[in-house]
């Protein structure tokens, strides 16, 4: 089950309770307890507190930094990585959801302090100091263009991926965008090699970032003119392209006296801002979410409870409508019953006047095996009227 705790309620926990006590009431191991404790930038206790605190001694406890960018400012336990919302506690329906707390800053007061903070990025004349994921797409070209130096016949679908003057271009603005966002505690990483493919980590929350020609077609990466693609050719960034936020720049055009390059520290800055966005929004995204879940299991609930009346309802009515048939039966058994002794009165008393009466010993045994008839179908001799009643 997931447990949400505020940064600042887990913060006192861990600092009051042991932390193998508190990793044991959420039911996971106190490397796992720690660990997330460490991802959202809460300090733990160092060894030997608590036998300092049970000797009486004077410890230290370090404060609560500051929330990291990108960061929910609630802790979830127990939460499914498959599930974007993690999942809904078990007591929902007794809970009485609240809407987030406005955040002390604004996004726009988050974004002049980045902007003092981040220092200018500056664009390398080339990759001999590449990040890791630069590094790893110029490692993977090598073999390619080994084959296609060495080939007599040097095909377009052999050649190297960022030999033009364009893609160096383009990869030394990606690098120097990058080494930034590591700076300031972003991660970036890529699924390929297309320019859609790379994103940077700010705290939890994923910004995604191309920088491309605006024209450029990437269905495939292979093209006649892209192994001498002049670096003059416009760039484009953009970041979450999808996202359309006032207090966001999303996208970083090339024009004739204004190069992307040298808005690459604006970039950076809107790519963490962007990053708390997401987290921001996401809070919000989530308790609109957790209303709309609680409402409806309430729905559910109510519309199982009225199916269930309903079922209810036509089984008392079936149920009655077959006593009633029963009783209907039982009272024609009954008249039946009556009939057959009737009959056998009658037949006995013909009989007697008759000009040629029926032996007295034929006469005596049909008319005990007429009554045990009769008998047998009246529902109060046998008393069958009183049963399943």
């Amino acid at each position: 089950m997931q447990t949400n705790i505020s940064r600042e309620t887990l913060y006192e926990l861990v600092w009051t309770t042991p932390v193998k006590t508190l990793a044991a009431q959420h039911e996971i191991s106190d490397v796992a307890f720690a660990k997330t404790c460490k991802q959202h930038n809460i300090p733990l206790p160092p060894r030997g507190h608590w036998a300092k605190l049970e000797a009486g001694k004077k410890v230290y406890r370090q404060p609560l930094p500051e929330r990291a960018l990108g960061m929910p400012r609630d802790v979830a336990f127990g939460a499914s990585k498959w599930n974007y919302y993690g999942s809904a506690p078990r007591n929902l329906i007794e809970l009485e959801l609240t809407p987030p707390q406005p955040f002390v800053e604004t996004l726009g007061e988050v974004r002049a302090k980045l902007a003092k903070r981040v220092k200018k990025v500056t664009v390398s004349r080339d990759l001999s100091l590449a990040h890791p994921v630069i590094r790893k797409l110029l490692e993977a070209d090598i073999p390619r263009r080994e084959k296609y130096l060495a080939s007599t016949y040097r095909s377009l679908y052999d050649a190297p991926f960022f030999d033009s003057p364009f893609e160096q271009r383009r990869l030394r603005a990606l690098n120097a965008l990058f080494l930034c966002l590591e700076k300031n505690d972003a991660r970036v990483a890529s699924s390929g090699k297309n320019p859609k493919e790379f994103c940077a980590r700010v705290g939890l929350s994923d910004v995604s970032i191309s920088i491309d020609d605006p024209k450029a077609e990437r269905s495939s990466w292979y093209g006649g003119s892209d192994i001498a693609k002049a670096a003059s050719n416009p760039l484009v960034v953009n970041i979450n392209r999808a996202a359309n936020v006032e207090e966001l720049q999303t996208t970083w055009h090339d024009k004739s006296d204004d190069r992307v390059e040298t808005h690459l520290t604006d970039i950076a800055v809107n790519v963490l801002v962007a990053g708390e966005h997401t987290c921001r929004e996401r809070e919000n995204s989530c308790y609109q979410w957790l209303l709309k879940y609680k409402a409806d299991i309430i729905e559910r609930a109510n519309r199982e409870r009225e199916e269930a009346e309903k079922a209810a309802r036509e089984r008392r009515i079936k149920e009655e409508k077959a006593r009633v048939d029963r009783l209907l039966s039982e009272a024609k058994a009954l008249r039946e019953a009556e009939e057959i002794r009737a009959y056998v009165a009658s037949v006995r008393k013909l009989n007697k006047n008759s000009v040629d009466p029926v032996p007295e010993d034929e006469l005596r045994n049909w008319a005990l095996w007429a009554l045990d008839q009769a008998d047998r179908i009246d529902p109060v001799r046998s008393r069958r009227f009183l049963i399943d009643r």
